[in-house]
């Protein structure tokens, strides 16, 4: 069923209001009716619903009984990607992606080679497109988009509370497994650089504050394609797929 995120505790029998971009999409786009039920996602938890307004700008559920969905759209450890914002609507994409493939948080940071820019009116289309996709490969959150940071200070911080993976084509093959296998079951964190790669300063500064360099095979990815095969590849390493 269609899935709607709202930011209001839920309980049966308790109508709620949905926001008004849900709200067209669900009039607009899916021609939905009063009557008709959708999954409503509060809190982490999915509850069956039954609309009882729908109109372009107001729509109105009413809770029925949690949904005994299953929990596959959320991996079992917290995973964040802290991107270089590359060029261009690039950025997009990868959010998309990696929101699909079940990543918690995304870190937009800004590296000495980074080519893309970031805007208040970037970072907010960014949290309508983690929506966008937390809802169509039906998620129980929506993972925040933050705002931007410089490398350091994402590093840095990072590194304190996750196990932290960096990309880099200079890696030894074979050691995102190696990696992998002797992480424990601390939140993860993938650090993807930008276009022109990271400088020299910025992977003594990933190696001092103890994140790991590993390698993501013999060839070279693109910025906008390494995150969603990163993670990928760890969800795969670690069973979860």
């Amino acid at each position: 069923m269609t899935r709607v995120f709202v930011s209001v505790s839920c309980q049966p029998g308790r109508e709620i209001n949905l926001e008004p971009d849900d709200a067209r999409h669900l009039k607009n786009v899916l021609r939905m009716k009063p009557g008709e039920e959708v999954v409503i996602v509060s809190e982490g938890n999915a509850w069956r619903a039954a609309l009882t307004v729908v109109d372009a700008r107001h729509a109105r559920a009413t809770i029925i009984a949690p949904y005994e969905a299953d929990r596959r759209g959320e991996l079992p450890v917290a995973v964040a990607v802290l991107q270089a914002v590359p060029k261009g609507t690039k950025m997009d994409d990868v959010i998309e992606k990696v929101v699909e493939l079940g990543a918690t948080r995304i870190q937009p940071i800004r590296c000495a080679r980074s080519y893309g820019g970031d805007t208040p009116a970037k970072l907010e289309r960014w949290c309508r497109i983690a929506k966008s996709a937390a809802r169509q490969s039906q998620r129980l959150i929506i993972p925040q988009v933050e705002e931007p940071l410089d490398v350091g200070t994402a590093l840095a911080s990072a590194a304190a509370t996750s196990t932290t993976l960096v990309a880099y084509e200079g890696a030894e093959a074979g050691s995102l497994v190696q990696a992998v296998a002797s992480s424990d079951d601390r939140p993860l964190s993938l650090v993807i650089g930008p276009e022109g790669s990271f400088t020299e300063g910025e992977l003594r500064l990933a190696y001092e504050t103890g994140c790991v360099l590993v390698s993501l095979g013999p060839t070279v990815l693109r910025t906008e394609t390494a995150a969603a095969a990163m993670l990928s590849a760890i969800a795969a390493l670690r069973g979860w797929w």
